[in-house]
């Protein structure tokens, strides 16, 4: 369905849109959310997302990808109006994991990977924002180096560098932590 969508994206009708946005809105909202945390900024985010998404929607080469598209676009405009309202500081995280499900057999394995992805999110909130963006990207979306290279617009090893460096700085905020460290024992 959505691959007919986007082939005949260079002159989509209301139906077309209607249906790309109830397919995805959930998975931009969310994406919004999470970087946002206030549920009125992230539909303000889905709904400038989605304008975006339309305009470029002849750009899309792989259909399957679009909700990894739209989600991206969600993301990377959260943390623009973050950056507009200089909000970084007040942003937390801790619930970034909620489209990841948790493979775990036992009760106890469940809440011990919710606290230990709960504690990662709070420290992970306190990296500079483009350390924190492409931590996102990269893990929260996983997004291989390549991809995030087109969507940053900057060479891939720079974003390997981003990323190599954004894990040093989180693993050095994860050993100042003995809470963190002792669940992940």
């Amino acid at each position: 369905m959505l691959n007919t969508i986007c082939r005949e994206s260079k002159q989509p009708d209301c139906e077309s849109y209607r249906r790309i946005f109830e397919t995805y809105y959930e998975r931009v909202y969310y994406a919004a959310y999470c970087v946002i945390k206030d549920p009125d900024l992230a539909q303000d985010v889905v709904q400038e997302t989605f304008m975006k998404a339309f305009q470029h929607l002849h750009t899309v080469e792989d259909t399957e990808k679009i909700g990894a598209w739209l989600s991206t676009i969600a993301t990377r405009t959260a943390i623009d109006h973050l950056r507009r309202m200089k909000r970084w500081s007040d942003c937390t995280m801790e619930d970034a994991f909620w489209e990841r499900e948790c493979c775990a057999l036992t009760v106890e394995t469940i809440v011990e990977n919710a606290l230990l992805k709960a504690l990662l999110m709070r420290e992970i909130d306190k990296l500079k924002p483009n350390y924190k963006e492409i931590l996102i990207f990269h893990y929260l979306h996983d997004l291989k180096y390549e991809e995030i290279s087109k969507l940053l617009d900057m060479h891939i090893g720079t974003v390997k560098t981003r990323v190599s460096r954004a894990k040093t700085k989180l693993k050095e905020l994860i050993e100042q932590q003995p809470e963190i460290i002792e669940v992940m024992r």
